[in-house]
């Protein structure tokens, strides 16, 4: 909140304007908001704390905040202009019959969007999607709660997102691991192994907790939609699967192979998580896959090193 009210009044000085008392009663019930406002709407809002303050004045407020990048605006479908607290790079499902929002991210989306801008010569700017369509109430079945329509609660889903994609990857690399173990002959490469294998336990017990205790806190969370999107497929295919295949590709490549195979599985793992870092828009995400690229970081280091000490002894 004190970020927003200072980057407000230094764009106001630029502008020589005054941060008035309407204004800050303005800033403060927008930026506490829930949903999508209508200029309307906020100046309801702001009539209830201070009914001095006109409509042209929230509606010129508006326009400056969405001016200075601490509010964006969009077209609903209903031809009526709403405004949000431009907390995330998200994009919205819009309902045509009742106007229920939906907000997601995806950053696959992102990525093609920003291709698309380059690949016609356009320089990427702020952008956002609107995807119009009928809300599952609109069509008599049963819809979803709608709470992501709340700051907290959307920072909350997508954290449970966030740690599903990590707790994936670290089971597979904590099944690979653990079969390689168990038919790995030589010393070096058995050993590498085994602390990899208590590693990912360790990783995926504390994100098992962390998961928990979020959906403890929040019991309304199961039933929640995903709103972070991921390249699921590209995630399945870093390890090998199958504990019989693991074990059979294992033994017949040999120890410096199968060091070769963590490596290059544990690389595409560093990539994936490093890639999500700098493209989910929320800090709890971006601390969940900055810390697991590390880590991937970590391991690639210790096998390149098994590795090396094996093509060492193989040649003396």
């Amino acid at each position: 909140m004190q970020d927003a009210v200072e980057t407000f009044e230094t764009y106001l000085r630029t502008k020589n304007l005054k941060h008035s008392k309407p204004r800050r009663d303005i800033l403060d019930v927008f930026l506490g908001s829930q949903g999508h406002l209508s200029a309307q709407d906020l100046y309801d809002q702001v009539k209830q704390i201070n009914p001095r303050v006109g409509f042209a004045t929230v509606y010129r407020t508006l326009k400056l905040l969405e001016e200075c990048g601490l509010a964006r605006s969009m077209d609903y479908g209903d031809g009526t202009q709403r405004y949000e607290p431009d907390r995330f790079q998200h994009h919205h499902i819009i309902c045509t019959s009742c106007n229920r929002t939906v907000e997601f991210l995806s950053p696959e989306l992102e990525e093609l969007l920003q291709n698309v801008q380059a690949s016609h010569d356009y320089l990427p700017q702020a952008h956002a999607v609107r995807i119009l369509s009928l809300c599952q109430d609109c069509t008599q079945a049963p819809s979803p709660s709608g709470r992501h329509s709340r700051a907290k609660d959307f920072e909350a889903i997508l954290s449970r997102d966030a740690l599903e994609v990590a707790m994936t990857n670290e089971e597979q690399g904590l099944q690979f691991y653990t079969h390689a173990v168990e038919v790995t002959a030589d010393a070096i490469a058995k050993s590498v192994f085994r602390k990899l294998a208590e590693d990912e336990a360790q990783h995926l017990r504390a994100l098992q907790q962390e998961y928990n205790a979020l959906r403890r806190s929040h019991s309304w969370l199961d039933d929640e939609p995903s709103l972070l999107y991921f390249d699921y497929d590209r995630l399945q295919s870093i390890f090998p699967k199958g504990p019989a295949h693991i074990r059979d590709l294992v033994q017949r490549i040999g120890a410096s192979e199968a060091l070769k195979l963590a490596m290059d599985a544990e690389r595409r793992s560093q990539a994936f998580f490093s890639y999500y870092a700098t493209r989910v828009a929320y800090a709890k995400g971006r601390a969940i896959f900055a810390q697991f690229a590390q880590e991937e970081e970590r391991h690639l280091q210790l096998i390149h090193d098994a590795y090396q000490a094996i093509k060492t002894q193989s040649s003396s």
